[in-house]
């Protein structure tokens, strides 16, 4: 018997031992790049954020009962997952996990992209902020007219 790709095992296993009728029918899966604080119960929700990436991890139990985790993509979490963020099939036959780093993270273009964010809040927030004074100003009496009037 060929070996299986880990994601198909686990969606397999899912499937036919699984009680929770709404992911077991769907392999297992709980959702895709869900934020923290998304599972019902805080015990998985923490373990989600914890557990290797492309690991089987479990049992955990929580007040629905026992879980098994395999968590196969996740972004913002270097300090866990390194420089990779996902995992795919691959090797011959497909039966192997590959790990994948995103092109985009470190990317000069993400670096430029983060700055010309930055600039354009900043230039944004000077503006609103001198004009919330000024309107501040003359509701206190302290202008009697405002400059673009």
């Amino acid at each position: 018997m060929d070996p299986l790709y880990i994601v198909d095992a686990f969606s397999a296993a899912a499937e036919q031992y699984s009680r929770d009728k709404e992911t077991g029918s769907n392999g297992g899966l709980l959702g895709t790049l869900v934020p923290q604080g998304y599972c019902r119960a805080p015990e998985l929700d923490k373990a989600c954020f914890e557990v290797p990436l492309g690991e089987i991890s479990g049992p955990i139990e929580s007040g629905h009962g026992y879980h098994l985790i395999l968590v196969t993509e996740r972004i913002n979490c270097q300090k866990i997952d390194g420089e990779f963020n996902k995992i795919t099939r691959g090797g011959e036959g497909g039966s192997e996990t590959v790990f994948v780093r995103d092109s985009k993270i470190g990317s000069s273009d993400a670096i430029v992209r983060l700055a010309f964010q930055q600039i354009g809040f900043w230039i944004a927030a000077t503006f609103s902020g001198a004009i919330v004074a000024e309107v501040a100003a003359k509701a206190a009496n302290v202008l009697d007219k405002l400059p673009w009037e």
